[in-house]
C-alpha cells in the first residue's frame, strides 16, 4: 500500500497543479510543504456509490485521514442529449486536504470523460442553499452556480372539466404498467433509469406501490414503447417521480396526456398537489412542466459545476 500511496502522489501532482493552481502552473511552496507531508491514494471501498477508483483518500504524515471524496457518474443520453455525461463529485475534507482532494477528483473527471469518448460533460457538486461556506469554496475553484434542483408545483384540480384536457397521439394507447412480478418491477426501474432517473431496488418500488398514490402509466404504438410515467404520494401532496418520453415522440403532447392522467386520478382521491422536480439545465423538461401548468416554486439546492 505504500509504494501505491507515493505512486499516485507522483501521478497526480501534475493534475492537481493543473486543475487547483491553474493561474500560476505551479505549486507554491506553501503548498508544496503541505503536499509533501500528505498521502492521497484510492481507498479499499469506494466513497459513497462511487466506485473503489474514482475514490480517493487522504492521510497525514501520521495516518490520519483528512479528506475523502468521490464521483459518480451517468450516461444520460436520451434525458441530456447535448451534455449526456453526468459526473457528480462528493467530498469532504479538512481545510488543509481541500485543494489536493479537489484536484485528483478533477483529473479523474477528465480520465472518465476520456474512457467514455469524449463525450460531452459536467462535473458538479450538489450544495445546499444556505452552505454559504461550500458555495465560496468552489465558485473560487472554478465552478459556477448556473445549475440547480427546481420544484415544480401544479394544484390538482378539483373539476377536471375545468382543464384543457390532452391526449395521447392517435394510433397510440395509455395503459397501466404491469408490475406484478419482480422481474417487471426491475424492467420498470432499469426503463426510468435510462431516462436518467435514479436508480432504485425493486424493494423501493414495492414501498412506494402500497402507498395511498401510486400511478405507473406507459404509452405505447402497437408493442412500440412511446413514453411512461411515475407518480408516487399521499393524500396531502403526490410527487411526479419520472414521466419519459421517446425521442421521436417528444413534442407531440404524450408527457402533458401521461400528467392528465394523473391529475383525473390525483382528483379523484382529492389530492391536493402533484410536485415535480428538475435540474435547471433540463431545459425541455422545465418547459414541458410550463405547458402542463406547473408553477415554479423554489431552488432547492445548488449544482455548482462546470463543463468538460
Amino acid at each position: 500500500m505504500e509504494d501505491d500511496i507515493l505512486c499516485y502522489n507522483k501521478l497526480l501532482l501534475y493534475d492537481i497543479i493543473r486543475f487547483v493552481y491553474p493561474n500560476t502552473g505551479r505549486l507554491t511552496d506553501q503548498a508544496k510543504g503541505v503536499f509533501t507531508n500528505m498521502r492521497i491514494y484510492h481507498p479499499v471501498r469506494g466513497v459513497g456509490g462511487a466506485l473503489r477508483e474514482n475514490s480517493f483518500a487522504i492521510i497525514d504524515d501520521a495516518g490520519v485521514e483528512i479528506g475523502r471524496g468521490g464521483l459518480e457518474f451517468r450516461v444520460l443520453k436520451k434525458m441530456l442529449p447535448e451534455r449526456p455525461l453526468d459526473i457528480e463529485l462528493s467530498m469532504n475534507a479538512h481545510p488543509i486536504a481541500s485543494d489536493t482532494l479537489f484536484g485528483a477528483l478533477c483529473a479523474r473527471a477528465e480520465s472518465i470523460k476520456s474512457e467514455q469518448g469524449e463525450l460531452p460533460a459536467r462535473l458538479y457538486t450538489r450544495c445546499a442553499i444556505d452552505d454559504s461556506e461550500k458555495h465560496e469554496y468552489f465558485t473560487r475553484m472554478g465552478f459556477d452556480d448556473y445549475d440547480g434542483d427546481e420544484l415544480f408545483v401544479l394544484p390538482v384540480p378539483q373539476d377536471m372539466s375545468m382543464r384543457r384536457r390532452n391526449y395521447v397521439p392517435l394510433g397510440t394507447k395509455s395503459i397501466d404498467v404491469d408490475l406484478r412480478t419482480r422481474a417487471r418491477r426491475e424492467e420498470f426501474l432499469m426503463s426510468l433509469k435510462d431516462f436518467g432517473y435514479v436508480e432504485h431496488a425493486s424493494e423501493w418500488l414495492e414501498a412506494r406501490m402500497k402507498e395511498p398514490v401510486f400511478i405507473a402509466r406507459a404509452v405505447y404504438q402497437g408493442s412500440d414503447f412511446v413514453g411512461q410515467m411515475l407518480v408516487t404520494g399521499n393524500q396531502s401532496e403526490a410527487l411526479l417521480e419520472m414521466v419519459c418520453v421517446e425521442q421521436k415522440w417528444r413534442g407531440r403532447g404524450v408527457a402533458c396526456a401521461l400528467i392528465d392522467e394523473a391529475l383525473a386520478q390525483l382528483s379523484s382521491q382529492q389530492v391536493a398537489y402533484l410536485c415535480a422536480r428538475s435540474m435547471r439545465r433540463n431545459t425541455s423538461a422545465i418547459q414541458m412542466f410550463r405547458r402542463a401548468g406547473f408553477d415554479w416554486v423554489r431552488t432547492e439546492g445548488y449544482l455548482l459545476g462546470r463543463d468538460l
